[in-house]
């Protein structure tokens, strides 16, 4: 009889990051700064476009990122631009959502004044908060409603401005 190898199953994957290929760095900044979010890393600089395996559509021979974290928490986001030449749109800019398409859904304290504050700095906003409820209750019985939004970035890119579902009076 002979012992069979059998290999282990590798740890689950963990997300480290979403990184969102920008045409401006510091425009998509400003817009994530208004949400909270700061720089926590910056690379980037000279690239050869003949030795990277990044499924990039034009050879561009720079580029730039930038790490960015909350103080709430939560995942990281990266702001990613290259240049040198500058890659092709592969979507035109629209208004609605297609297959293929991702969504950045992000947890707000207060949803009506995450809107107001990037209604005040010009944000492509989608509609006004609307209340969801939720199918659980409170320990008094009172259902739990929360309020939810989207916007998109200076890049196109839906995001989700959640507020989780709490007591209503």
């Amino acid at each position: 009889m002979t012992d069979t190898v059998h290999a282990s199953e590798p740890a689950p994957a963990t997300l480290a990051r979403t990184t969102l290929i920008v045409t401006d760095v510091e425009r998509a900044l400003a817009f994530y700064a208004l949400l909270g979010f700061t720089v926590e890393m910056e690379m980037g600089g000279a690239r050869d476009p003949a030795a990277t395996n990044f499924p990039l559509n034009a050879p561009s021979t720079r580029s730039r990122l930038l790490i960015l974290g909350s103080a709430a928490g939560g995942g990281k986001l990266g702001l990613l631009a290259f240049d040198a030449p500058a890659p092709a749109e592969v979507r035109p800019p629209r208004d609605r959502l297609g297959r293929g398409d991702a969504v950045l859904v992000l947890d707000v304290a207060d949803a009506l004044a995450v809107h107001a504050k990037l209604a005040a700095a010009g944000a492509k906003l989608v509609a006004p908060p609307q209340v969801y409820r939720s199918r659980r209750t409170d320990a008094q019985g009172r259902p739990l409603e929360g309020r939810v939004f989207h916007a998109f970035d200076p890049d196109g890119n839906l995001v989700e401005l959640l507020e989780a579902p709490r007591p209503r009076d």
